[in-house]
């Protein structure tokens, strides 16, 4: 669905950050504790602020129990713990670097790594409260699976098109996306709106259409526009079942075609 070589041009700083805050959770950005062994003893257990860790263990037999005592006796100041064989981490990294191949999607790449750790590191990485391929490095906060994500692509994106993203807060622009895909419905390119060359104050109906009319004369044939508020797009990525969100948050968040 990502094409391996997406053209990333013409973001806007305020809006790509934006962009990246409601739809990307960073594990860097967590209060976390790092628990690292070497044939089960522990060489490092610390917290990534500097709070001392309660119940440190000096050695781990199950990683996962470990993970979550860890987690239940600092949960108050940790966000996840870590618990690992250091080893695994270094071939873990290895392997996931080295997997990459040049025409495959990079969605695929991604999804391919998370499930590294479901299967082959399960026992060797683990996390607490939630699964390492559910917390680690760049997660989607979209409420959907991969394979889901790209059911509703084919269900929704015609080929050949442009879907634009219009999300709303304090009568402005808060963030957009502009998403170019091919006949494939692969995205071939990744843009926001310019505040540069567009005016992106005013009602929701208003910003939208000039979002639209940029889009087109940027990309061209706009067929999917996804217009809301910022925190009906909250509420919309945090439940799993789409269409119930889509119900109860009406006119907040509406999805419509062009053309």
């Amino acid at each position: 669905m990502l094409h391996g070589d997406v053209l990333m041009a013409d973001l806007d700083v305020d809006q790509w950050r934006n962009a990246q805050q409601l739809l990307l959770r960073s594990a860097k950005q967590a209060r976390r504790i790092i628990c690292l062994l070497e044939k089960g003893a522990v060489v490092k257990c610390r917290h990534t602020q500097g709070v001392v860790v309660q119940d440190a263990p000096s050695s781990v037999d199950d990683l996962q129990q470990a993970a979550d005592a860890l987690f239940a006796a600092n949960r108050e100041t940790t966000d996840f713990v870590l618990v690992a064989e250091r080893d695994a981490m270094d071939e873990y990294f290895a392997e996931y670097q080295n997997a990459w191949t040049a025409d495959e999607d990079l969605d695929v790449y991604v999804s391919r790594s998370w499930s590294l750790l479901r299967d082959r590191y399960a026992s060797r990485i683990v996390t607490a409260p939630e699964p390492a391929d559910q917390t680690l490095g760049l997660q989607w906060k979209l409420g959907a699976s991969h394979d889901q994500v790209i059911a509703a692509a084919e269900a929704l994106v015609t080929p050949a098109s442009t879907v634009v993203l219009a999300v709303h807060e304090a009568e402005a622009l808060w963030t957009s996306l502009i998403l170019r895909f091919d006949e494939n419905r692969k995205v071939i390119s990744i843009g926001t709106a310019d505040p540069s060359l567009m005016d992106i104050h005013g009602d929701r109906a208003t910003v939208t259409r000039r979002l639209v009319e940029f889009a087109n004369g940027r990309e061209g044939n706009v067929n999917l526009v996804v217009n809301c508020t910022r925190e009906a797009a909250k509420q919309f990525l945090a439940n799993p079942d789409k269409a119930a969100a889509l119900a109860t948050l009406g006119e907040e968040f509406s999805v419509t075609s062009e053309g």
